[in-house]
């Protein structure tokens, strides 16, 4: 009855009956692939279809799927949420829009054309440039992630039991609730999917924004920074004597602009550099609890009046100011890009720190220059910051440049003498000379902007060198302090060689004060991109030699490395109280051995380091190490031989350092222990070089190798009437007073020759091996005196 109702509705109704015709052809469709698996599915002897056949679906099956339905939606919901990791990147983008705006706003305000100024906008918008390309890959990455997992979505449909579920009309009243259920776990995830989309877009949307708003202040940027190339090698302005009157804003308006511009660059460049800043102020607390523990510990222990023989200059005042100069040292050559007002405040502290520092240990002629240098500095900064260039602004610092040239003429050799660094002062001189002179020429001629930036290089090259020169000096008396300090801890007062330690180690502490006074000067001179340009192309360019390529960094490199590695395993042993002079009965051999593994261990990472750090492949180690093996078949036997047996000598350990050891014909004390080579200290004070193969190539006698103990055995004749027994009770009790003489163990006492009135005897007795022969001496001395109170002749 129903189906002869439906059949009179078609023609009222086009829609359902074209619903009915793809019904049927459906159905056909089915019918048809199912007689074709029909054909192909197994059979019983009767013919009948498997129970494996897919008509055989229970209802089981039905909630199988739909259960596999909700999982996958479940997981697509998951999955398809954003992570911790794209909100923690929408908190960085909001950081970084904030900065882009204040940039932005800054680059629009008056009076803020300064080149240096620039040039820290200038580094800072390619930074965020390349943080807003990182944002847009990342945010790509998850859309392109979740439009993925909604296309996946779709392969629900794709389930074979879940089409015919959807199909069948029964079906779906059957698992209607299941279905309602599903459906809403559907809208929920392809809503949540489809908003997670529309935001990602909208942020990418405000990321390309972003990205045309910094090129934008980039070109800017670039235009002023070209425009101020040119304008310092053109007309600026006129000519001193051409320049007239102009209009010009009112000093006071013009200062607080000027103020309020060059404040806006230094309030942000603090707020982006205040990461570094933190750790720079982390070190220098670090620093003062060092320095401060050390020097408590000295004058807890009344050794502070010694460190006057290490000639310490600064850290004999105290430990702040020392760690003040030290760390805003160091901030100087990490903020090369950094506003001037930033930088001439930074230069401006320094001075004051060591003026303070002065004070007390320069003499009052070159402490009054001294206070002349910092007053040039003063008005340099203060007339390029906040002056307005007129002609008298330009007189004036045409006066200024004149007394620079005057104060380096007559003035500075005082400074000179009290510097640490002579020979470095001299290029400083010169350079700071040449400078004055052409800013000189440049503001005559009407280019202020470049009289002013050599006018500034110059007094901060001069001020820079000084402040290196303390920079290392403090170093240089941090080391010392500490193995001083150790050396105290130790109960060693004897005061080691200070002056060669000082010497050897001032070498590798030069090429890192040159190399911050040289980048120190090129920031200044606007120069810096030229100056590490230049050094790039040097150090990467490849060069080949045949098949073998290389750069000059790469070689430095590895030399450099390798220098320091050698420099540090060599006093390395300092740091631990390690010592070359060491009383001999009181020597550490376990330290000494485990400094000998660490020296050892040192070396093995600082070539293994260098190797890596220069890039150099291990196919061409290996063509090295097989031209050493026919070196060592045609006559470097010996080299490596020594190499082994230094190695084995470290860590066997037959001998240590301070041992007394006889090899072949050579007798003394172990003095080091090197990979090729042990030096010995003889008794009559020569120092002998054994190859470390011949000594293990040869018996060794150890006398030291368990005990410093030794059997000394003494000769003498006694001469008059005396007991046996007044003898031996005679040499026992003296032998017992001697300090040098061990007293636990029992003289013992042996006749050669006896007579009624003579006797030749020998006694043997322990002492010290280090001190033999003075127990020998004190013996004879005690039983001389002993025997003639008896009235018995000893000799």
């Amino acid at each position: 009855m129903r189906n002869k109702t439906l059949f009179k509705s078609f023609p009222h109704n086009p829609t359902l009956l074209l619903l009915f015709v793809l019904f049927l052809m459906t159905g056909m469709a089915t019918a048809q692939e199912k007689e074709k698996t029909a054909t192909n599915q197994p059979t019983d002897s009767k013919n009948k279809p498997s129970v494996f056949a897919e008509d055989e679906l229970a209802a089981s099956d039905y909630l199988v799927s739909i259960e596999r339905a909700g999982e996958m939606l479940d997981n697509a919901k998951s999955k398809g949420a954003l992570d911790a990791g794209v909100l923690f990147l929408l908190g960085e983008m909001q950081q970084t829009e904030k900065a882009l705006k204040l940039i932005d706003s800054n680059l629009g305000a008056k009076n803020n054309g300064n080149v240096r100024n620039q040039q820290m906008y200038g580094k800072i918008l390619l930074e965020l440039q390349q943080k807003f390309e990182n944002y847009w890959t990342r945010l790509n990455e998850s859309d392109e992630r979740i439009v993925k997992i909604r296309k996946g979505n779709k392969a629900i449909i794709n389930d074979t039991v879940f089409r015919k579920l959807i199909r069948d009309s029964l079906l779906i009243k059957e698992f209607r609730p299941q279905l309602k259920e599903l459906k809403n776990k559907w809208v929920t995830t392809d809503s949540l999917l489809r908003a997670n989309i529309d935001s990602l877009n909208n942020w990418k949307k405000g990321i390309v924004e972003k990205r045309m708003l910094v090129s934008k202040d980039l070109i800017l940027v670039n235009e002023r920074l070209n425009k101020s190339g040119v304008s310092l090698l053109g007309n600026e302005h006129p000519h001193l004597w051409d320049s007239t009157s102009d209009d010009k804003q009112q000093m006071k308006t013009y200062f607080q602009e000027k103020f309020n511009a060059e404040q806006k660059a230094f309030s942000y460049y603090f707020g982006y550099s205040f990461g570094s800043t933190f750790m720079l102020l982390v070190l220098g607390g670090l620093l003062l609890w060092w320095i401060s523990f050390n020097l408590k510990y000295l004058k807890r222990v009344h050794q502070m009046e010694s460190l006057e023989i290490f000639q310490f200059r600064y850290l004999n005042q105290g430990a702040i100011l020392p760690v003040i100069v030290l760390i805003l040292n160091i901030a100087i050559a990490i903020n090369l890009y950094a506003p001037a007002l930033f930088i001439e405040f930074t230069h401006l502290i320094l001075l004051i720190a060591l003026t303070i520092l002065f004070k007390k240990v320069w003499s009052s002629k070159a402490f009054r220059n001294w206070l002349l240098l910092v007053a040039l500095f003063v008005m340099f900064s203060f007339m390029d910051l906040f002056f307005e260039v007129s002609r008298i602004q330009r007189c004036i610092f045409i006066l200024v440049n004149l007394a620079s040239i005057r104060f380096g003429l007559a003035y500075l050799k005082t400074i000179q003498e009290e510097m640490y660094i002579k020979g470095l002062l001299k290029y400083a001189k010169i350079l700071f000379l040449t400078l004055n002179i052409l800013a000189v020429i440049f503001n005559v001629f009407g280019r202020v902007s470049l009289a002013h930036t050599l006018s500034l290089a110059a007094v901060i090259a001069l001020t820079q060198v000084i402040a290196l020169s303390v920079f290392l000096k403090i170093i240089l008396e941090m080391i010392t302090l500490q193995i001083y300090a150790i050396r105290i801890r130790r109960g060693i007062v004897k005061i080691f060689d200070f002056r060669n330690l000082e010497k050897n180690l001032k070498k590798p502490f030069m090429l890192l004060i040159v190399y911050l006074w040289i980048i120190v000067i090129a920031s200044n001179l606007n120069l810096s991109n030229i100056f590490y340009d230049s050094i790039s192309s040097l150090l990467t360019t490849q060069n080949k030699i045949g098949n073998f390529s290389f750069t000059v960094g790469n070689i430095l490199l590895f030399l450099l490395i390798v220098w320091i590695a050698h420099i540090i395993q060599k006093y390395v042993a300092y740091f631990f109280g390690e010592i070359d002079d060491e009383d001999e009965e009181t020597i550490n051999k376990k330290q000494h051995s485990k400094l000998l593994i660490t020296r050892l261990l040192l070396l093995i990472l600082g070539y293994l380091l260098a190797i890596s750090a220069a890039g150099i492949p291990l196919d061409k180690i290996t063509i090295v190490l097989g031209a050493l093996g026919v070196g060592v078949g045609l006559g470097l036997q010996n080299i490596v031989n020594n190499f082994v047996s230094g190695v084995i000598l470290i860590f066997d350990k037959p001998i240590q350092i301070g041992d007394v050891i006889d090899v072949g014909s050579q007798s003394g004390r172990v003095k080091t222990i090197g990979l090729r080579t042990t030096k010995i200290d003889t008794s009559n004070g020569a120092e002998v070089i054994v190859p470390n193969g011949n000594i293990l190539s040869q018996n060794i006698v150890n006398w030291t190798y368990t005990n410093n103990s030794k059997l000394v055995d003494m000769s003498f004749t006694l001469q008059g009437e005396i007991s046996q027994e007044q003898i031996k009770a005679t040499i026992i009790s003296s032998i017992k007073e001697i300090p040098t003489i061990y007293s636990e163990k029992e003289p013992r006492l042996f006749y050669n020759f006896i007579s009624d009135t003579k006797y030749q005897l020998k006694i043997q007795f322990w002492c010290n091996i280090y001190r033999t022969e003075a127990a020998i001496s004190e013996a004879r001395i005690v039983l001389y005196e002993e025997f003639k109170k008896q009235g018995v002749s000893f000799e």
